[in-house]
């Protein structure tokens, strides 16, 4: 089917996942007490009011009603729809648990998203048999050790996709580009089926995004979180497990700020911290953007909080996306996708060591204007004394 036979079920994602993302936002009243997610003493999240977080819905709704549809005009089957659908049940449903009762433990969701891996190697052949590294793919030849690679890889894209959705826009936009690109690359080599997954899958995202960036009126949750990270990894894995052509560096570098963060944030609880790996903590990249550089700017121009949280996705987004560039240049090879890559996780650090630094002389300054004992000192006090002769001024002149 050519591009604009395409195009109409990309626009029917696309305004299925609107509509049912404007009736949880205007239905609100009647779920708020059962879906609302708000920021507690001691959180991690940067929002404060109650916000719904099954914005998933609307996400799983306009990609499912337009891959129904598709099936009833070009060559994918109904059966192919069902086990599409099945495949990705467990992690939305995990998800979607947590986004309800906030009871549901990480490590149940985990395993939930590597249950769909599982499912999609049986069902959908979305197989790793290679990742173009020598020695590894010899392993990978053998079932058993590429069955358990793939669906730790699926469930670990889900996992990185779930802990970067902190700010307004944020998860879905890395999402959003990473489709795209698939979808480019896709229709390069002739694979029309993954340009048609590809593309609704991106209009749905689409259609959750008008509610969500940057007034951020709903949440796309765990549910979509999941849902997303897993079939993003799922049509990755398909790409390259049926054109030998594409480089299996190509989706993780178009991947690589949400697995780096994954691995990075990891590293630094367990080994710097002392911490559980999974343990929540505000020192996520995104949550530095957004109380290390906009918040401070924020405030001296009398900003709102929302405003702070879409302007510091927008920064972060650049980041996540800047990975694409190169990975759709060079799609097929390998030695300059890893170069980049590496390239990549250098600049991210040396941004991460420039956030943490910025916060370090923030209250370093903080601390040299306080005297002894919590006592304002001479800074203070004569920000304080300019401070009371102006009002002493504006009374007289009153």
């Amino acid at each position: 089917m050519s591009g604009v036979g395409l195009l109409k079920f990309f626009i029917l994602s696309f305004v299925v996942s609107f509509g049912v993302g404007y009736l949880i936002v205007r239905l609100e009243h009647l779920h708020s007490r059962f879906t609302g997610d708000i920021a507690l003493p001691g959180s991690h999240k940067v929002h404060g009011a109650a916000v719904s977080r099954i914005g998933g819905v609307s996400i799983v709704i306009g990609w499912l009603v337009s891959l129904t549809a598709s099936s009833y005009a070009i060559n994918l089957t109904a059966g192919l729809v069902i086990t599409w659908a099945l495949c990705l049940l467990p992690a939305f449903v995990a998800g979607l648990a947590e986004d309800f009762t906030k009871r549901v433990a990480p490590a149940t969701r985990l395993l939930s998203s590597f249950l769909a891996g599982g499912l999609a190697y049986t069902f959908l052949g979305a197989t790793i048999t290679r990742v173009d590294v020598y020695g590894i793919d010899t392993l990978l030849q053998i079932p058993a050790i590429s069955f358990v690679f793939t669906i730790f890889a699926i469930g670990g894209v889900a996992q990185a996709v779930n802990i970067i959705d902190g700010l307004n826009g944020l998860a879905t936009g890395a999402c959003m580009i990473a489709l795209i690109a698939l979808g480019y690359v896709a229709f390069g080599v002739g694979d029309n089926e993954l340009v048609l997954l590809c593309g609704i899958g991106a209009s749905a995202l689409l259609g959750f995004r008008v509610w969500n960036y940057p007034s951020g009126r709903v949440f796309c949750g765990d549910g979509g979180a999941y849902f997303v990270g897993v079939y993003v990894a799922i049509l990755s894995a398909l790409l390259v497990h049926r054109h030998k052509e594409v480089s299996a560096w190509f989706p993780v570098l178009l991947l690589l700020y949400p697995i780096w963060e994954t691995v990075f944030s990891a590293y630094r609880r367990r080994v710097l911290r002392g911490l559980p790996a999974s343990s929540a903590d505000k020192l996520h990249l995104h949550t530095l953007f957004y109380k290390r550089v906009r918040r401070p700017l924020g405030d001296l121009k009398g900003a709102l909080p929302t405003r702070r949280n879409s302007d510091a996705s927008v920064l972060v987004m650049i980041l996540a996306g800047g990975s694409a560039v190169p990975a759709v240049l060079w799609w097929s090879d390998g030695a300059y996708l890893l170069a980049a890559a590496l390239l990549y996780i250098a600049i991210y650090l040396v941004i991460y060591k420039r956030l943490v630094g910025f916060g370090a002389r923030v209250k370093k300054r903080s601390t040299m204007s306080a005297g002894p004992l919590g006592a304002p000192g001479p800074a203070a006090a004569l920000r304080r004394g300019v401070a009371r002769r102006a009002l002493s001024r504006d009374s007289k002149g009153r």
